[in-house]
């Protein structure tokens, strides 16, 4: 009887080691997963790197048209307003020209183009871009325009209805005049546009989502389709 008695305690002891061993290497298991996750998303953090561009007028998507990134920005020619959709927010809302005239200012540092912000480029203003930390590796480019050219003369035209809905590169066919849309403060404009040496000759990506109204005066212009 005694015998019996002492097999069955050696019997617990070792069902209690068995199972104590496996409830550490299950801890141990479990750490070596958490620092799998760890060192995977420590992989998964975007490159930075150097990155400039010049812009001229036109609207700027950060993230498709240029790399998310903070930019020092510097006019290199003419003047006109350079603002960005999160002006309250680390953007900018500025008269930035080429020429020291106590009004514009030739540079501005820190800009904050996280992904989505628009930069829009008013005038005849070229402006140059650098980032020590741009994101060049996470640029989604837009796709291939689809549609053809149109061609529109001094008028209200309605997107959607007299022209389709889209986004476009606006171009000056005739002599000087006004061009403006009723969305010019969200992705649209508000420009002299001419071939005869006043205004500009060129706005890259209007915005010109359905039932929006484009007015044209005193020249005539032509919408190229660029990709979404």
């Amino acid at each position: 009887m005694r015998k019996k008695i002492v097999t069955l305690l050696l019997v617990g002891m070792l069902a209690t080691s068995v199972t104590a061993c496996g409830g550490s290497s299950d801890t141990t298991d479990t750490s070596g997963d958490g620092a799998t996750q760890d060192a995977s998303a420590e992989s998964q953090e975007p490159v930075k790197e150097h990155y400039e561009i010049d812009l001229s007028a036109g609207n700027y998507i950060a993230g498709k048209d240029v790399p998310v990134g903070t930019y020092n920005i510097t006019a290199t020619s003419g003047s006109g307003n350079v603002s960005s959709s999160n002006m309250y927010n680390g953007g900018l809302n500025e008269v930035m020209g080429a020429e020291n005239d106590g009004i514009s200012q030739q540079s501005f540092n820190g800009l904050a183009m996280d992904e989505n912000v628009t930069l829009s480029v008013g005038g005849n203003v070229v402006i140059h871009l650098v980032a020590e930390d741009a994101q060049t590796g996470n640029v989604t480019a837009r796709g291939e325009a689809s549609g053809t050219p149109v061609d529109l003369q001094a008028g209200n035209y309605t997107s959607g209805t007299d022209f389709p809905a889209g986004t476009y590169t606006i171009v000056a066919t005739g002599g000087s005049g006004n061009v403006s849309s009723s969305n010019m403060f969200e992705g649209g404009l508000n420009e002299v546009m001419g071939n005869d040496g006043f205004g500009i000759t060129q706005f890259n990506n209007a915005v010109l989502p359905e039932g929006e109204t484009l007015s044209i005066s005193g020249t005539s212009i032509q919408l190229v389709p660029v990709g979404e």
